[in-house]
């Protein structure tokens, strides 16, 4: 049906294409809303990445004396911070990252000032409400690792923070579209029901064997029922894999939407025959 659709829709007249194409104001919200939260969903897991691999470089025992990390900042810049075992925690490390390039991290002295912002406090508190809500929903990731958290800033107007879990890709060559969920913690710490960007846990092969006369992937396409728009997994998947990804959503009819790293364009209309 994914290649079915794509193929259809390439053969199409140009003008056929041009049909049923119309994106609402509430969608054309809903896309720059997953743009963005795809973005940092992203930037954040990589600084959470590399951040770890410094901090263990430099740390002996972490076990002993981080507790975790959360990474906050634009997406362009983010901090990735691992705090300490405290009852109120304090900040133990920090890296800095510009533009996906670690630019400083280090082990705070005991003189600094190392206390969490009020803000990632109250991130962290929707953090562990988040993993209770999880684990009573019997929510769990694809494959056999463990989810990779993503907690998002507080919103500015509502106060809620989200709290991302992501199943982690089995190998470079593979990308879980399935296993992905958001908890949304309201200001008064009550979490919300674990809500699903899919049905099923479903990976795909995202870089194929190599082939003799040297062909490469070019995107993958993928169908999308649960939204009438592309989502914020698409767009960090599409950022974590370097690939375009073809959308095919099938309401208000279906549309195939692009999402190329950090941009969605789109929809062009799908032939139905």
């Amino acid at each position: 049906m994914k290649v079915l659709a794509l193929a259809l829709l390439l053969a199409a007249p140009a003008a056929a294409r041009d049909e049923r194409a119309a994106v609402s104001v509430a969608e054309q919200a809903a896309v720059a809303l997953a743009t963005a939260r795809g973005a940092l969903i992203y930037a954040y897991d990589q600084a959470a990445w590399h951040g770890t691999d410094d901090m263990l470089a430099k740390v002996r025992e972490p076990a002993t004396k981080v507790a975790g990390y959360i990474a906050d900042g634009p997406a362009a810049s983010p901090r990735l911070i691992f705090y300490d075992r405290q009852s109120t925690p304090h900040a133990f490390y920090v890296a800095q990252f510009r533009d996906g390039r670690l630019q400083s991290g280090r082990v705070l002295g005991p003189d600094e000032d190392r206390a969490l912002s009020p803000a990632n406090l109250q991130r962290l508190k929707a953090l562990a409400a988040a993993n209770i809500a999880v684990r009573q929903a019997g929510v769990r990731p694809c494959g056999s690792s463990s989810f990779n958290t993503v907690v998002l800033p507080v919103d500015p107007v509502s106060g809620v923070v989200r709290v991302y879990y992501l199943t982690p890709q089995s190998d470079r060559a593979h990308l879980p579209f399935g296993g992905h969920y958001a908890v949304d913690v309201a200001p008064d710490g009550t979490a919300g029901t674990p809500h699903a960007f899919s049905r099923s846990c479903l990976e795909m092969l995202v870089q194929p064997p190599a082939r003799a006369n040297g062909a490469t992937a070019v995107g993958v396409t993928i169908t999308h029922l649960l939204d009438p728009v592309p989502t914020e997994i698409h767009v960090f998947s599409s950022l974590a894999i370097r690939l375009p990804i073809f959308v095919l959503t099938t309401t208000p009819t279906p549309r195939l939407w692009t999402v190329d790293g950090g941009r969605v364009s789109g929809p062009r209309p799908v032939p139905v025959r």
